[in-house]
């Protein structure tokens, strides 16, 4: 495999990994998809949401709600499906790892100032 595979294929989990984050943080989809575990409660607003979660599981909900953390694992699970399907260096999952959620992240703050 190339050097222009390897970009082709670190740029595109890149996307897929910031995407999926601008999704979850900036859409109502994590309300739609995680409301339903707490019927008790009306839900309306990401902030409710975070907050019902992280009354039974504080951890889960800071794994969820934090764009770094979530951004690490995703990351992490996206790089090494990549590796998987492409039989590429296995260099290619903690360099994918470690620097798509900082990428990740400077997209974040960047959507969240404007």
């Amino acid at each position: 495999m190339n050097i222009n595979e390897y970009i082709y294929l670190y740029i595109s989990g890149l996307l897929f990994c910031a995407g999926v984050i601008t999704i979850w943080n900036f859409s109502f989809i994590s309300v739609h998809l995680l409301s339903w575990l707490y019927k008790d409660k009306s839900i309306i607003t990401i902030d409710e949401l975070a907050e019902a979660i992280s009354e039974k599981n504080p951890k889960i909900s800071e794994l969820i709600f934090c764009p770094l953390c979530l951004g690490f694992w995703l990351s992490l699970s996206t790089s090494s499906l990549i590796f998987y399907l492409n039989s590429l260096s296995p260099w290619f999952i903690p360099v994918c790892g470690f620097s798509w959620p900082i990428f990740i992240l400077l997209l974040y703050k960047h959507i969240e100032k404007s």
